[in-house]
């Protein structure tokens, strides 16, 4: 909602210079830059925000604090279930050996080859912590959103859990 307000996704440090001028402009308050990247993972940190932060962002946006945000949002049907349309590929339509090529921002792309049973292989990656060799399991591939990977097989052994396209989603989704 703030890059919606911002009309602008924030994604480079002149972008975050840029909001915390534009919010405290709007709310008379302000929100250092170092903070709103750490908030948006633009910096590899994982944040706690203060209240007064989350009040700051919250007014920025039109709401009174955070609490009043929050209870909007419970009313809101981003809280409801809902059926919804995107390009997707399910494994379970795929034969073994087809080869899939994904794509996520910024600049990420991996070619897949599925090996059967929802079980993949990266056959080549580029710019992505994914690695030539690994394997993992997905059900399905869904443009717009991001690819959630319980383990990946990498070596002969198991690394955490990973999250591909977490800000935007994936964005490329091609069978080849």
């Amino acid at each position: 909602l703030v890059e919606k307000k911002f009309r602008k996704s924030v994604k480079t440090s002149t972008d975050f210079y840029s909001l915390a001028q534009e919010i405290e402009s709007e709310t008379s308050e302000s929100v250092s830059v170092s903070t709103l990247k750490r908030m948006w993972g633009y910096v590899n940190m994982t944040p706690t925000p203060r209240q007064t932060t989350l009040d700051v962002l919250s007014k920025y946006i039109g709401k009174k604090d955070y609490k009043t945000f929050c209870e909007d949002l419970k009313h809101s049907e981003a809280f409801q279930s809902r059926f919804f349309t995107a390009d997707f590929i399910n494994s379970c339509d795929l034969e073994p050996d087809s080869r899939l090529e994904i794509g996520w921002d910024p600049g990420r792309k991996v070619t897949l080859k599925y090996i059967g049973e929802s079980l993949f292989e990266v056959e080549s990656a580029c710019n992505s912590k994914l690695l030539a060799g690994d394997r993992f399991e997905a059900a399905n591939f869904i443009k717009g959103y991001p690819l959630y990977i319980s383990r990946i097989l990498r070596n002969g052994e198991y690394t955490p859990s990973y999250i591909a396209g977490r800000q935007g989603g994936i964005n490329h989704l091609k069978v080849l």
